[in-house]
């Protein structure tokens, strides 16, 4: 796993809030993909780990120093809720057409921008 992917998952989990019990955890998905990190570095030779976890302590420390920002926080912990898989649906999907449009996306909101002449 690249190291600053594996440095921002750690970095998620720990800022993640805690509940009393591992089902209602919400970074459970998160703190699965360390989980296999941690058995794939458990393979790997010694001189391999050592080079595996000096990258990633600078990871760490670049994906820390990134987070104390508002919106970089923001932005990486969007990027890791869109690496989550889709929910899985119970039942059959409902969709709704409009009875008006003529092709898709007919209806949707456009806007315009004021045309700049040279």
């Amino acid at each position: 796993m690249d190291p600053v992917r594996q440095a921002n998952l750690s970095a998620y989990v720990a800022s993640a809030p805690k509940t009393g019990s591992a089902c209602t955890f919400t970074a459970l998905f998160e703190k699965k993909q360390l989980l296999e990190a941690r058995r794939k570095r458990s393979t790997m030779t010694f001189m391999e780990r050592m080079e595996v976890d000096s990258e990633h302590r600078q990871a760490l420390a670049q994906v820390t120093e990134m987070r104390r920002n508002e919106d970089h926080r923001k932005a990486l912990d969007r990027l890791i809720e869109g690496m989550r898989p889709e929910p899985q649906v119970g039942g059959p999907k409902i969709v709704k057409h409009n009875g008006k449009a003529l092709h898709q996306g007919h209806d949707r909101k456009l806007n315009w921008a004021p045309l700049e002449c040279y």
